[in-house]
């Protein structure tokens, strides 16, 4: 079942935690205001309960603090998170390398790994585009382990294909059985960012990742 807090973005959800927080400085500005009302204006001969009041006062005190305190770690968190974007900048133009399926075709040329538990008699490697349309195969190799592909960015007629994200399969065949081949690709970073739920993130190209998906770095 879908929850309310599911269905708010993060801007909605900091914009009810801002309203929440200025009610409650408002509220505890206007108890601060009765209670002094109420002091200056007591009977002398039948005085407020001032415990009562002093243990109001101590819970809205212990509020506006644990405001406070959520305010700075938010400051705090946010100053994390830039610190970890700046970071990443020595990337900029390096090469990493991914797990996964997504192949960033980046200046004609594209490149990964596939991975072989066991040798397999015969494999295949497919690449599609982001329609699902077949654009390059390639006969495979076959031992266990893991072997190298290199991709020129041509489809099977020689025409060269644009820039963009594609799609790697590799299979191998073992009798009547076929298997899935792990798969890591390659890529040259070309900026970071932040995303919208806060998560920096790297850009390889069109294909945007977490940053927390680096396998390895490729040396220069």
């Amino acid at each position: 079942m879908t929850t309310i807090a599911n269905t708010l973005s993060t801007a909605d959800r900091a914009g009810v935690a801002q309203t929440a927080s200025n009610r409650i400085a408002n509220n505890f500005q206007d108890f601060l205001k009765l209670l002094t009302t109420q002091l200056q204006n007591q009977d002398p001969t039948a005085p407020l309960d001032t415990n009562q009041f002093t243990q109001q006062l101590v819970q809205f005190a212990q509020v506006e603090q644990q405001l406070a305190t959520n305010s700075n770690l938010e400051s705090l968190i946010n100053l994390q998170k830039t610190a970890q974007l700046t970071a990443l900048t020595p990337l900029l133009g390096r090469t990493v390398e991914i797990d996964g399926t997504s192949l960033p075709l980046q200046e004609g040329e594209a490149a990964g790994t596939y991975s072989f538990t066991a040798p397999v008699t015969e494999s295949a490697i497919t690449i599609t585009n982001a329609a699902g349309r077949v654009v390059r195969t390639a006969a495979g190799e076959t031992g266990a382990g893991t072997h190298g592909f290199y991709w020129d960015g041509k489809d099977n007629d020689g025409k060269t294909l644009p820039e963009g994200v594609y799609t790697i399969a590799v299979t191998g065949q073992t009798g009547s059985s076929t298997v899935q081949a792990a798969t890591t690709v390659y890529g040259r970073v070309t900026g970071s960012e932040r995303g919208t739920d806060g998560a920096i993130k790297l850009r390889l190209g069109d294909l945007t990742i977490d940053s927390d998906k680096i396998k390895s770095v490729v040396p220069d």
